[in-house]
């Protein structure tokens, strides 16, 4: 191999934002559900060993259905896929983040056992792969949480 010695232009795309991802076959997801990668393919979240936390759904990769639900059928051509919120987005003044939200506990890393942000906590218990952290606190019915992008979420699950 030798240096570049020339002008050399790469197609790139931003690590994290919006991406879409091909919908697991059957799969049923709606606009706000957690995320992950399971066998190369979108479902639900649910914290599984070999998931992988990727965001938030914001619809369909079309943006021509908000609100309506989106069905993985992996024989169809082609492959039905949502647009998800990769970039780490904050979601703001939740009123259920289980774990007794403090002022203390900001920064605290947040766990979910499903696709429902209303099962966000902040105990550990037998979860394993924490999707972000709380990072800010107005009351324990009024916090935000900044959820991870894949890069941030990889890193905490092998660390």
């Amino acid at each position: 191999m030798a240096d570049v010695t020339a002008r050399k232009t790469l197609a790139t795309k931003t690590r994290s934002g919006r991406s879409a991802y091909p919908i697991a076959n059957g799969v049923t997801l709606y606009e706000g559900a957690l995320v992950g990668l399971e066998g190369g393919y979108l479902n639900h979240w649910d914290d599984g060993a070999a998931d992988v936390f990727v965001g938030i759904v914001l619809g369909d990769a079309l943006g021509v259905s908000p609100g309506a639900a989106l069905t993985g059928d992996t024989s169809a051509t082609p492959v039905p896929e949502a647009r998800v919120d990769d970039s780490g987005v904050t979601l703001l003044g939740l009123d259920s983040v289980d774990g007794t939200p403090t002022a203390a506990k900001v920064g605290d890393v947040v766990y979910c056992t499903t696709s429902n942000t209303d099962d966000l906590t902040l105990t550990a218990g037998a979860l394993n792969h924490p999707v972000g952290f709380m990072s800010a606190f107005r009351s324990a019915t009024d916090v935000d949480v900044t959820l991870f992008t894949t890069a941030e979420h990889l890193a905490q699950a092998t660390a």
